[in-house]
């Protein structure tokens, strides 16, 4: 049982970097959505953050569901207010790093605010960073899946050998 627990920790641990490059993945995605949709249709913030939000995966899914939501609602606050609140509620969901996180709070600044070229060429730098990002996660995943598939099942072996 020991070393069941520890190999599935371990290869939990490994799953986490495929699972930050689906997500950043999927942010690149909602934000190439989100190109089109101001660039394209003038589609208004709360609709096109509903039809994003639809069309992607969770739990990156749950920021812009949860941000339509509160935008339809005319008694709350502002879309900058409403986005840095959702993304605060729902990042722990996720498995993503601070640097990306901070990354989705940027763009509380310039979506609603700004004239629309403004939004295209700051969601167009958003993408190139996330693309940055997805490198580095690529990265850092060939250097560290294995190992923590290896060090889970060793670790285990070793607790085994040193109980017995």
């Amino acid at each position: 049982m020991i070393l069941m627990a520890a190999t599935i920790l371990g290869f939990m641990k490994a799953g986490k970097y495929r699972e930050r490059i689906r997500e950043l993945r999927c942010l690149q995605t909602a934000f190439n959505m989100l190109s089109s949709e101001i660039s394209y249709t003038a589609t208004p913030v709360p609709a096109a953050f509903k039809k994003i939000g639809s069309r992607i995966d969770e739990p990156i899914s749950c920021f812009f569901l949860k941000s339509s939501q509160l935008l339809d609602d005319p008694s709350q606050d502002d879309f900058s207010t409403i986005w840095r609140r959702v993304v605060k509620e729902y990042f722990h969901q996720t498995v993503l790093l601070k640097s990306d996180e901070d990354l989705l709070l940027s763009i509380s600044s310039f979506i609603g605010v700004s004239d629309q070229q403004h939004q295209e060429k700051q969601i167009k730098l958003i993408l190139h960073q996330l693309e940055q990002s997805e490198e580095d996660a690529l990265e850092a995943m060939h250097k560290n899946e294995r190992m923590w598939r290896y060090l889970g099942v060793m670790g285990g072996l070793m607790l085994v050998i040193l109980l017995y």
